[in-house]
């Protein structure tokens, strides 16, 4: 009944809005949507523990995500001017660390939130290019803590994927091709060793919170 609930209110808002909404934003949202109820079930599912096994809840992000995200995308562009210095080897390695890296971050992220409530904004204007499209979602907390968080969507080969969020302003894709870039210079410019630093910062995350 909530779910449906969430899509009628929606559908309404869509009908009201000045701007007529074009068929690739509205499967763009739907996408989206999808996405944040599949994590909502998760933590449900968890929230109600003793003990949260960090772990457990990550395995279980990781098959949306999967779904959702374009991991080689964002970790191409995160490497940015360093990505042709890479090899294929190092660019595959570093894709799926930093795969790992946004698991854990929506796993901490979304068991800490607590999330009550949240509604997907009408687009403000027509994206210029079909294929990509800005869903905006205000998100609310139990405690009342508010957020809007960006999500930038491209279509490839008939499937919506994520390739960057943007939360409260913050822009996650550059903030980490920022440590990227710092991790370089520290490690005189070792592609490698940036990605052994990056994966044993990961592993060094505790098992249990």
């Amino acid at each position: 009944m909530k779910q449906l609930m969430i899509r009628f209110l929606l559908a309404l808002g869509l009908m009201m809005s000045p701007l007529t909404v074009s068929a690739n934003w509205q499967e763009a949202s739907l996408q989206v949507e999808q996405t944040i109820q599949d994590m909502i079930a998760v933590i449900d599912r968890h929230s109600g523990k003793e003990t949260v096994d960090i772990d457990e809840v990550s395995s279980e992000i990781e098959m949306i995500v999967n779904r959702d995200v374009d991991f080689q995308y964002i970790s191409n562009w995160v490497m940015g001017k360093y990505y042709r210095q890479a090899t294929a080897a190092q660019r595959s390695q570093f894709a799926q660390v930093f795969k790992q890296t946004l698991i854990r971050t929506y796993a901490k992220s979304l068991l800490e939130f607590d999330i009550e409530k949240y509604d997907i904004a009408a687009p403000a204007a027509e994206s210029p290019e079909e294929d990509k499209q800005i869903v905006s979602v205000n998100v609310t907390s139990k405690t009342g803590t508010s957020y809007t968080i960006v999500n930038y969507m491209v279509k490839k080969k008939d499937k919506w994927k994520l390739v960057n969020v943007m939360i409260n302003g913050i822009n996650l894709r550059i903030t980490f091709k920022n440590q990227f870039a710092d991790m370089m210079q520290r490690t005189k410019y070792d592609v490698g060793a940036v990605i052994d630093n990056w994966k044993a910062q990961i592993d060094e995350k505790p098992v249990q919170e």
